[in-house]
């Protein structure tokens, strides 16, 4: 009898062991699920950190270039014209000739400080832009002949006698004209990016019909002279709404700014946007990085130890594996033993633990809390949490994958167990 009551004894110890080597299985695999599920914020700060850098190379001083090469064809057209007005005045055009044509566009946000929702109102807004392109090159010829001829003609006021015209002004009517550059001026407002002269869209309030032409004229004096005229002018427009929104999308970075699917423009940015929108690039690079700083900070608290947030994912899983492997050693300790006498039949049969429990979702429960609980907790902290190119996540998975292989062989015993438990407490 005495016997019989050592052996229960010592069955009921081995079976405690193993109870409280799954209580602190599935404590840490809690705490390793948690940490898994809890979102992580670095990620998204990092991608609008990348998002930042990206906006940085975006130019925007290469887009008046962008929308004055729309016009290229129209400007073509209207270039030749002027050509031909002016041989007909009998002017001389070389190719070197420069032709200044003045985009009507809103220009871009300039600046030291451009907030980055300056940025996306200007990208997203529905803009007018286009070029004032002269009607006819019969007018623009015969107003160049009128000039040409006052010009070289001498100066009469009234009760003054007729004074020649110096040399260093205007010169001889035998002097050929050779023309240098032709200038659209649209009122005498605008400025000039990337060598691309801006006109704001006010002007074709101001007079949407009749535009003033300029030509620099050259024969060789210290003082070249220039010919004003107004002329007939029609305003040409692009039927693009969002032609910021175009160039974006056509640069080389810019394109990488704008979501394929939404549309939407910096979308890594957006969802911290409340507080960067106001920010230029400087200040909303120090906001992201003290968020991932902060985001670093904190810890997991494993049996007391607390482990820093960048050494989980490897210390979890490793922790998982420790504890398991434990576990299998103690299992297969017991089951390795002679089988059960009695006392120790009725001893398993009667302890408080579930893998002792008859049934099929006992044995469920069983498999779920020391095998699937650990392994899906670790393999959900490296889905959510894990970069494959940080040491911790490499040594997060190979622990994971010996997690996983002494899984297998835990289940295998746990079988064994439940089965020789069942079939001893049959006869009782």
């Amino acid at each position: 009898m005495r016997k019989r009551v050592l052996k229960s004894k010592s069955m009921d110890e081995k079976l405690k062991a193993l109870k409280s080597l799954q209580q602190l299985i599935c404590l840490a695999a809690a705490a390793v699920l948690a940490f898994a599920v809890t979102t992580d914020r670095s990620k998204d700060y990092r991608a609008a950190l990348s998002e930042l850098e990206i906006y940085r190379k975006v130019d925007l001083n290469n887009y008046p270039e962008y929308v004055k090469s729309q016009f290229a064809s129209e400007e073509g057209k209207d270039r030749a014209a002027l050509s031909k007005a002016a041989r007909q005045a009998h002017l001389i055009i070389r190719d070197s000739t420069v032709f200044d044509y003045p985009v009507i566009m809103n220009g871009p946000p300039q600046g030291a400080f451009i907030r980055l929702r300056d940025f996306d109102d200007f990208i997203t807004s529905e803009q007018s832009v286009g070029v004032c392109l002269v009607n006819d090159e019969r007018e623009v010829s015969a107003r160049l002949t009128e000039q040409l001829k006052q010009r070289t003609q001498p100066m009469v006021g009234p009760m003054q006698p007729m004074q020649p015209i110096p040399e260093t002004s205007v010169p001889r009517k035998d002097v050929p004209y050779t023309v240098t550059e032709v200038s659209v001026l649209l009122g005498g407002i605008g400025r000039s990016l990337n060598g691309v002269s801006i006109a704001d869209p006010v002007v074709l309030h101001n007079s949407p019909n009749v535009e003033s032409l300029q030509f620099l004229l050259f024969n060789g004096l210290p003082m070249p002279p220039s010919i004003n005229i107004s002329v007939g002018c029609t305003y040409t427009p692009s039927y693009k709404l969002h032609p910021a929104l175009d160039w974006l999308k056509a640069d080389e970075n810019g394109k990488r700014l704008v979501d394929p699917k939404s549309g939407v423009i910096f979308p890594k940015l957006k969802p911290f946007w409340d507080r960067i929108a106001d920010m230029g690039t400087e200040n909303a690079t120090l906001f992201l990085q003290e968020r991932i700083e902060a985001t670093m900070h904190g810890s997991l608290n494993l049996f007391g130890v607390s482990v820093d947030r960048d050494l989980v994912l490897l210390a979890g899983p490793a922790a998982l594996f420790a504890l398991l492997l434990f576990f299998f050693l103690h299992l297969k300790h017991v089951n390795d033993a002679p089988p059960l006498n009695y006392a120790e039949a009725r001893s398993s049969k009667e302890y408080p633990w579930i893998a002792c429990f008859r049934g099929r979702f006992s044995g469920a429960v069983t498999y779920g809390c020391l095998i699937g609980l650990p392994i899906g907790a670790s393999l959900l902290l490296l889905i959510k949490h894990g970069e494959l190119k940080e040491t911790t996540t490499n040594w997060g998975a190979g622990f994971t994958l010996l997690l996983i292989v002494i899984g297998g062989f835990t289940s295998h015993e746990i079988y064994w167990f439940r089965r020789r438990v069942s079939s001893s407490t049959q006869n009782l």
